[in-house]
């Protein structure tokens, strides 16, 4: 696994004018308004646990725009491992919990399901999110590594446990603009794995990870596209 993305919401609001709640929208953030959306699909290829389209209703949330760095996440927890030059690159070897301990510390919390698909594909079931048509070029391409990558290549002692950092097959966040998503939400396909609150099949060490990540084919990068980890897996 490339690493794990974070993207964030504030408690859902109340219904209100949509200009006041867009101007209201904290920084970083964008409005993803209330209504319905479809959700899962209907495509023979499609996972039976995304299976059927359906519409689904949500109150008005706001859903960071980017995924969080590594310079945002080391604030937090100052322990969190990286390699110099790497700051803007997903929040990566992330468990479950710390990602949402890190999203109660920032005053937010994780995503639902539901709204990381709303977030990625709009009001229109697309499938990706700029739409229906797969293109390689809207999503954030592998890195390559240098010979000073590897120089930089380390063990460090983080929550416990002893971790190899060395270089991140990872993108800086928004390297990929022309993928944006309809509500304004960058990297909702590829770059980094992203955890979302709630379990598999209400197993709760089953945690779901959402929009696929560099290495990744096009299904993981599809808007309905579920993964599954165990909760304590980065």
């Amino acid at each position: 696994m490339a690493g794990i993305g974070l993207k964030l919401t504030h408690p859902p609001l109340s219904s209100g004018d949509r200009s006041l709640l867009q101007k209201s929208a904290p920084a970083g953030m964008k409005l993803i308004p209330a209504g319905e959306f479809y959700a899962g699909a209907n495509d023979e290829d499609t996972d039976d646990d995304a299976k059927p389209i359906r519409k689904v209703y949500l109150p008005s949330f706001y859903m960071d725009a980017y995924e969080v760095t590594n310079r945002e996440f080391v604030k937090f927890d100052p322990k969190h491992a990286f390699m110099k030059g790497d700051e803007n690159l997903p929040a990566s070897a992330v468990t479950y919990d710390e990602a949402s301990a890190y999203a109660k510390w920032a005053g937010k919390r994780l995503p639902t399901n539901d709204e990381w698909e709303k977030a990625a594909r709009g009001t229109d079931a697309r499938k990706y999110p700029w739409g229906n048509t797969w293109d390689i070029r809207k999503v954030a391409k592998r890195r390559r590594t240098t010979t000073n990558d590897r120089t930089q290549e380390t063990d460090t002692i983080a929550n416990g446990k002893v971790c190899h950092v060395g270089p991140s097959r990872l993108q800086p966040v928004g390297s990929a603009p022309q993928g944006v998503s309809p509500f304004g939400c960058y990297d909702m396909a590829g770059n980094a794995w992203e955890w979302v609150d709630g379990y598999f099949n209400q197993e709760n060490q089953q945690r779901l990870l959402r929009g696929g990540a560099v290495g990744y084919g096009e299904r993981a990068c599809r808007t309905y596209t579920r993964s599954i980890e165990g909760a304590d897996d980065t």
